[in-house]
């Protein structure tokens, strides 16, 4: 991949997002051709939508028909998804947008730009831009008129949004990319068929056996790469100088193959993008989300703990010693698809959370933080058995519960510090240094484990501190890095009292923008760092990833946790009164 012209368009400072002939003739053939009746009814006779329409069936199954009234209650406490360009156009106008009508564009292409600035760290930032760019036509079909659409505009506004990227990029790996795109758009397409057409069964069941039984976990990620899009997503990126190394002509992360820890991390930004989704996806009828399949298949005790078995595999990932190349990658991967879906404002995270407190009863119990001194010890004594999945064959967790791990009582804070540690340090960190790191995080997290909810806000300078500390020890002299750092240990202080330790009293009011300010701030903040030089960038973006990735899911009060574990309990309550 390689830049064919300089892009015009700069985050946050430009009017408008440019368009150019040659991007807007090439969306306007992308867009046809992932339309086109021969394409589609290819993809409709494939493999993936048989996995589609199998997975469908066994949700409904188990799911829609069997738990509607528990599912109901969750889906009356959320706010529901979708709309959230709408909400964020007043904050762009604010932050130089010309109209509200220039903005949506930039929205759309700011969206994914958030994503790939804390993901692919190791690519220049302009590049990130144009690939954010170019993947706009793949929103254009899973957005437009959906039930839970963006509120960006039409297939026109996606195009616009994706113009400056494909006039831009060039090469063998862009080429693949928008093939790629083609062929993710028709899936889409055929998915709402099939999705629409699955919802009409009134033998479910027998469905799912006339195909030939269950869809397994690793059927069902061949085809939600797809449905997600995480091939292109990938490809375009992964093709910038910073990856080469570790990636093919096209892009492709081929090391995965031969890696069950990297293949793990990869797959992060479906994970992450599951649970967020949990409840929008039920109210949705969306079908496609690997949490949902598992509790249609084994019930409420197959998704407790899967948000730490989660943080675990960004941990395992890094301490990997099989000698392939590629772990640190994977890592910083991962970690930029948890702080994506944390923050983004599309999957509404803490209003979710927010919503399902203010709920009451059962359900607010059900999603409730994890009581002082309970913290740390599911998050550390999770462990991860041999693999690059999470689930068998038979949908049965491939993490270890909490009762059958085998760790010292006590230590928790310790091993924990050390999986902090090595999320934000470079591997080669000296051992001094890397211990007066874990030093201070050990103290940090005891007190995360045990202070009361009302003292958990007091705690957000403690991480800004230590977010100093890792960057004092990742870079020998960090003056030059002052402005920014200053910046991201705000973010990261944040993070902390927004997304993780926010209170309950309630959904926020709709005019309320502090999410949408801290996903921008972010993305602003992030994208200026590709401004210094490739070593001080990757070691200021690795920190904040690392720093502010242990805050939301090594302290014991994982957000992404309480969803997970939430709809698990919910469930198993229902079991037990059934």
């Amino acid at each position: 991949m390689y830049r064919v012209q300089e892009p015009v368009y700069e985050p946050y400072r430009s009017a408008e997002v440019p368009s150019f002939e040659a991007g807007d003739r090439a969306a306007r053939r992308i867009l046809g051709a992932a339309f086109a009746p021969e394409v589609l009814q290819s993809v409709m006779e494939s493999p993936l939508l048989a996995t589609a329409q199998v997975t469908a069936a066994q949700i409904q199954a188990g799911l829609w028909t069997a738990r509607k009234d528990s599912l109901a209650a969750l889906i009356e406490a959320v706010p529901r998804k979708g709309g959230e360009v709408t909400r964020i156009l007043d904050e762009y106008c604010v932050r130089h947008a010309g109209s509200p009508l220039q903005a949506a564009p930039m929205a759309l292409r700011d969206f994914i730009l958030l994503w790939f600035a804390a993901a692919f760290i190791r690519a220049d930032g302009r590049t990130l831009d144009l690939c954010g760019s170019t993947s706009c036509l793949m929103m254009a079909v899973d957005y437009v008129d959906a039930r839970d659409d963006a509120g960006g505009g039409g297939h026109a506004a996606y195009a616009t949004a994706a113009s400056e990227g494909l006039a831009c990029l060039g090469g063998k790996s862009v080429t693949q990319a928008l093939r790629d795109t083609v062929l993710v758009d028709a899936v889409l397409n055929a998915r709402d068929i099939t999705t629409a057409a699955t919802s009409r069964m009134t033998d479910p069941s027998g469905f799912v056996d006339a195909a030939g039984g269950p869809v397994t976990p690793q059927e069902y990620l061949r085809a939600r790469w797809w449905d997600a899009a995480m091939v292109p997503y990938h490809r375009l990126p992964m093709s910038a100088p910073g990856y080469r190394h570790v990636t093919d002509e096209l892009g492709t992360f081929t090391v995965a193959d031969r890696c069950g820890a990297i293949k793990r991390a990869l797959d992060c930004a479906i994970r992450y993008n599951d649970i967020v989704d949990i409840v929008p996806d039920c109210a949705n009828g969306e079908s496609f989300n690997e949490i949902l399949l598992a509790l249609a298949s084994r019930g409420g005790h197959a998704v407790y703990g899967y948000a730490d078995a989660l943080a675990r595999v960004t941990d395992d990932v890094l301490r990997c010693d099989c000698g392939a190349g590629g772990h640190e990658e994977a890592a910083e991967l991962a970690m930029g698809d948890c702080l994506f879906y944390l923050l983004t404002t599309r999957y509404q995270l803490r209003r979710q959370l927010r919503g399902l407190s203010a709920a009451g009863g059962a359900i607010k119990e059900a999603y409730a933080r994890r009581p002082p001194g309970a913290r740390l010890k599911a998050v550390a004594s999770t462990t991860l058995r041999p693999g690059n999945l999470l689930y068998s064959d038979a949908w049965e967790p491939l993490w270890e519960p909490v009762e059958a791990a085998h760790h010292m009582p006590g230590r928790w804070a310790d091993h924990l510090a050390r999986r902090a540690a090595r999320r934000g340090l470079p591997a080669d960190t000296a051992a001094r240094d890397r211990e007066r790191c874990e030093t201070v995080i050990t103290s940090l997290l005891a007190d995360c484990d045990t202070a009361p909810l009302e003292s958990l806000p007091t705690l957000a300078k403690r991480w800004g501190e230590v977010f100093d500390g890792v960057l004092t020890a990742a870079v020998a002299d960090h003056a030059p890095l002052r402005q920014h750092s200053r910046t991201l240990r705000e973010l990261i202080e944040r993070i902390w009292l927004l997304c993780v330790v926010d209170g309950d009293d309630g959904t926020p009011h709709p005019a309320e923008r502090a999410d949408e300010q801290l996903a921008m701030d972010t993305t602003q903040a992030l994208f200026a760092t590709y401004g210094l030089s490739p070593t001080e960038g990757l070691a200021i973006r690795r920190a904040f990833s690392g720093v502010a990735t242990s805050a939301v899911e090594l302290s014991g009060l994982n957000p992404y946790s309480r969803l997970s574990d939430g709809i698990s309990r919910i469930l198993l309550d229902h079991n037990s009164h059934g």
